[in-house]
């Protein structure tokens, strides 16, 4: 679109800014968009980016403007095009990056609630991440995910040893070294061949490997006394084949364990952060129309994202 015909530098100076010239247009985005000057913050960053195409706050930044403004077709068309270039950097495969695209903008807009997040798009953000994941969920977010999912686990099985365990979305296996006190055999899968590289070097699996959970639950025959799932079912809307799929591996006597965020609204809900969070009823319908009944729910802060808590909700089901 040709640039609005607006000096937003005159729009300055009106507004007491004297040497209005002499702004960086960037700047001047900033300034005229914090006082109620949009269409003047459009031409400023418009300019700006004639410069710098690929300046992602710019672009963010029009974004927002655009709204402002009720042009949702250009909206969308700025946005589409951070999100195609985020799926580049990412390492995206090209023929998924319009599925990816799209459910990343389903969670910006808050427009669409997909059944799950895209294969290609965990897998691509946890090869990216996987060199500095621990640290940055130790350090940066204070993630307690295992720690508190244990406690309930420990609650649940009381002295209970010798278990075989599955490890749902393993990553690099900050789970394993709690949960190796307690198997005979300690088994973890998940979507990132990195993650999974990482988890190796921990020495405390029997057996690693690269798979879809929904998919692997579905073709595989072993039992497990104890299936956890730390930090995973966020990358999934709908439970109900997670569940269904769970029961069936379960051994008697067996229990599953898991996290989710808590979620306010009813079922699941697709949240900006591109991870979904579940209503605890959902969570309970769920489990009850796979067979499994709850023996442990608690609220816990499971890490921080911005500077907050995040609150979720630590389950242990069993059979009924």
């Amino acid at each position: 679109m040709t640039p609005p015909s607006v000096d937003w530098r005159a729009r300055l100076e009106a507004l007491g800014i004297s040497e209005g010239a002499d702004v960086p247009a960037s700047l001047g985005a900033q300034l005229l968009r914090s006082w109620g000057e949009p269409l003047a913050a459009e031409a400023a960053l418009r300019e700006h980016l004639e410069l710098q195409p690929e300046d992602k706050d710019a672009l963010k930044t029009l974004v927002a403007v655009l709204r402002e403004l009720g042009r949702a077709d250009e909206e969308s068309t700025v946005r589409r095009h951070l999100l195609e270039r985020r799926c580049e950097q990412l390492g995206v495969p090209a023929q998924e990056r319009d599925a990816v695209a799209a459910y990343l903008e389903a969670a910006e807009t808050g427009l669409g609630s997909p059944a799950r997040s895209v294969a290609a798009y965990v897998t691509a953000l946890f090869n990216v991440y996987a060199p500095s994941f621990d640290d940055s969920l130790r350090g940066l977010l204070a993630y307690r995910a295992p720690e508190c999912l244990m406690e309930a686990v420990q609650e649940v099985l009381g002295p209970r040893r010798h278990l075989d365990v599955l490890d749902l979305g393993c990553g690099t296996g900050l789970a394993g070294p709690l949960l190796r006190p307690l198997a005979r055999r300690l088994e973890g899968l998940d979507l990132s061949p990195l993650m999974i590289d990482k988890a190796r070097e921990r020495r405390v699996y029997d057996s690693l490997w690269v798979a879809e959970i929904s998919a692997d639950l579905e073709a595989g025959t072993s039992r497990y006394d104890l299936i956890t799932a730390v930090d995973v079912l966020v990358y999934f809307g709908a439970l109900e084949a997670v569940m269904g799929g769970v029961a069936r591996r379960l051994a008697p006597g067996g229990v599953f364990a898991f996290t989710v965020e808590k979620g306010e609204a009813p079922g699941y809900r697709l949240q900006p952060s591109a991870r979904y969070a579940h209503h605890l009823d959902y969570v309970r319908r769920c489990a009850h129309d796979a067979g499994l009944r709850p023996v442990v729910e608690w609220e816990r802060s499971l890490r921080r994202q911005a500077g907050q808590p995040v609150q979720g909700h630590v389950v242990v089901l069993a059979g009924r």
